[in-house]
């Protein structure tokens, strides 16, 4: 509404005055290349690389980049192509060395090649741990390391967590053309696992301390009652060193989301970037790609380790009705939102109920158990 109010009285402005209004163009130049990720050294890492177009100001949607060829190069002339996820990501589990300096290069389906100069990697020190802490509001999560054999100072932090859903019913029947069957065994949609990333920049450096320690560093905050500790959680935290200009960079993009909301927004500030056009000098591209050896460490929150948090969403909401066999069918069949939630035992028969509340992956996740639970 306050955007509609605007240009209203932009517009009323405007025939008032003897000489049209001719409002400045601010639409972005979306021939810029957003890259976003990092190369990791060292043991076996997932390497992922984020590419997309700079979007208007008022696009919600993000405008991938498809089609791309991005691989990782080394001084010595050794190469490692990504693999196109068909998403605008590309990605792939490589152990890279850490005594050769590496580079990123991307060719897009314009033929336009884009690359990051040749980098050293940055050692990181080891995650010391991952804490929580149980407040008013909610639960605060923080990253603690000492830096004892690394020269670097400063630091980014990425996490991606992973919490188990349950379903409100255990189902052990289906509802197939009309009939209600058994489930075959192992096809249970009762837990689901649901996997996000942060969504937040966090950084920070040592350059003003006597001693090279990370305490209490803040990397999220879990408000109360969120689903994410009705049973299990998990969370992945990454660190990585950083040069002092890519430390810029992040702090710099840091204050900028502040007021756009995210990297693909139209940046207020003119943003450093490491990454140039080599075949065509008049397209630009944003992003800051380091080299660095990444440090992590994954810990587990139960539910009951929380003081008052509720295990499950017990709302009327999943309230389940009970019939003969042949009226749970027909009921079925008239309601596609309901799902067999049970079986009656005494008397026979089926309970029936909303299929949100028996179907975990409809509140979002996948049934695959992750290896590391």
């Amino acid at each position: 509404m306050r955007y509609i109010a605007i240009l209203f009285s932009l517009t009323l402005i405007a025939m008032g005055c003897t000489k049209p209004l001719e409002l400045p163009n601010t639409a972005p130049d979306n021939s810029i290349l957003v890259v976003e990720g990092d190369i990791k050294t060292g043991t076996a890492s997932e390497n992922i690389f984020k590419l997309s177009r700079l979007k208007p100001l008022f696009q919600f949607d993000e405008v991938p980049e498809f089609n791309a060829q991005v691989e990782i190069i080394a001084e010595n002339g050794t190469k490692w192509l990504m693999e196109d996820m068909r998403n605008g990501v590309y990605k792939k589990v490589v152990g890279l060395p850490t005594n050769i300096p590496l580079a990123l290069r991307i060719q897009t389906r314009d033929g336009k090649t884009y690359e990051s100069p040749f980098q050293n990697s940055v050692e990181s020190p080891a995650i010391d741990s991952v804490t929580f802490r149980q407040e008013e509001d909610g639960v605060r999560l923080f990253v603690h390391a000492s830096n004892t054999s690394s020269n670097s100072k400063n630091y980014r932090w990425t996490y991606t967590e992973t919490w188990e859903n349950r379903s409100r019913y255990e189902a052990f029947h289906d509802f197939v053309n009309g009939d209600i069957v058994t489930r075959p065994v192992g096809d249970q949609i009762y837990r689901c696992w649901k996997t996000e990333g942060e969504k937040n920049i966090i950084v920070n450096n040592t350059q003003d301390l006597d001693k090279a320690v990370i305490s209490y560093q803040p990397i999220g905050f879990i408000p109360n009652r969120n689903e994410k500790f009705y049973t299990r959680y998990s969370i992945l935290v990454q660190q990585i060193g950083l040069t002092k200009e890519a430390y810029d960079y992040w702090e710099i993009l840091k204050k900028n989301t502040e007021l756009t909301g995210s990297l693909f927004d139209p940046q207020p500030s003119r943003m450093p970037t490491n990454i140039k056009c080599t075949n065509d000098p008049t397209k630009e591209a944003v992003g800051f790609v380091s080299v660095g050896k990444v440090s992590e460490k994954r810990i587990f929150i139960l539910n009951s380790e929380l003081n008052l948090w509720p295990s499950r969403n017990e709302e009327a909401g999943c309230s389940a009705f009970e019939f003969p066999r042949f009226q749970a069918e027909r009921f079925l069949t008239l309601n596609k939102g309901f799902l067999p939630a049970y079986l009656v035992t005494a008397g026979g028969g089926f309970g029936v109920a909303p299929s949100g509340c028996v179907d975990c992956r409809l509140n979002g996740g996948i049934t695959v158990e992750p290896a590391y639970w």
